[in-house]
């Protein structure tokens, strides 16, 4: 395979920090998962189109995490840890990447059938709402908090990955299954970002 192209894998992380951003821009203030019908329905009148767009991008988003996810885990392999630290990061961006794509499904269906209330029921768009507003309770990604430990342990005992970068991913992986973990996602899209920039100006060498 075309050695540039492979160091050109990382600036995946950048792509995924824009179609983020770009994705939940398109999805805009979304209503609570407690929300009545008697809001969602002309919410959804009014929004589809956008939330429909929303999830498209954000299923790229999940594409261009699951490149930096190998990118950084091709760099754990290659810096010679245990093997078993390896694959908890693979899993971790396995977990991370199906719950990325499962994300923008939801927001996918939601956008298609928003605006279709003469066809779908309400108590059904209800349900659907319910899940993409994630059922009142918004936490973080257990993925992300795998590949994130995983790169941080790494990063500290085997100077895999530098320490700015190994020591920023224990806090962020730490805080996602905690009520923080919204916030340390959006914290995360940088991070991949930086992550991804790093990994591509600065490629291990043989």
């Amino acid at each position: 395979m075309n050695t540039r192209f492979v160091r050109l894998v990382p600036l995946a992380g950048i792509a995924y920090l824009v179609l983020e951003v770009a994705g939940n821009g398109s999805i805009g203030s979304f209503p609570d998962g407690d929300a009545t019908i008697g809001k969602l329905l002309p919410f959804y009148a009014k929004h589809h189109s956008g939330i429909a767009r929303g999830g498209a991008l954000l299923h790229y988003a999940a594409i261009a995490l699951a490149l930096l996810a190998v990118a950084l885990w091709a760099r754990l392999r290659d810096s010679g840890v245990n093997p078993v630290l390896s694959a908890v990061a693979l899993i971790g961006a396995a977990i991370a990447t199906a719950d990325e794509l499962s994300g923008a499904a939801v927001y996918s269906t939601l956008g298609f059938i928003g605006g279709k209330e003469q066809v779908i029921a309400p108590a059904a768009l209800q349900a659907w709402h319910v899940n993409g507003a994630g059922g009142g309770a918004i936490t973080g990604d257990g993925g992300l908090a795998l590949l994130l430990v995983a790169v941080a342990i790494a990063g500290i005992s085997a100077r895999a990955f530098p320490k700015w970068l190994a020591w920023s991913a224990l806090p962020l992986g730490l805080l996602q299954l905690t009520p923080l973990g919204f916030f340390a996602q959006l914290v995360f899209w940088l991070w991949a970002a930086a992550a991804g920039s790093y990994l591509a100006l600065r490629p291990r060498t043989a």
